[in-house]
């Protein structure tokens, strides 16, 4: 999605409402559904983790990453 730098609130772009039937409601609901999951997920188990050092820590969020997926 661009960036656009706008001078005033009047150049906005008024939002777009969907009708109920419309194609592209559907695919915007999948997107933001998208959106949803992928910013929901949780990439660390919950509690207080403890490191011995720097590279233990990193080392174990490695471990994370590889069992949920993300980078």
């Amino acid at each position: 999605m661009p960036v656009r730098k706008l001078r005033k609130v009047e150049d906005m772009d008024v939002p777009h409402w969907r009708v109920p039937g419309d194609p592209d409601l559907m695919r915007a609901m999948v997107e933001l559904w998208k959106i949803g999951r992928h910013t929901s997920t949780r990439s660390y188990p919950p509690g207080v983790h403890k490191h011995t050092s720097i590279e233990d820590m990193q080392r174990t969020q490695e471990r994370w990453s590889e069992r949920s997926g993300t980078s």
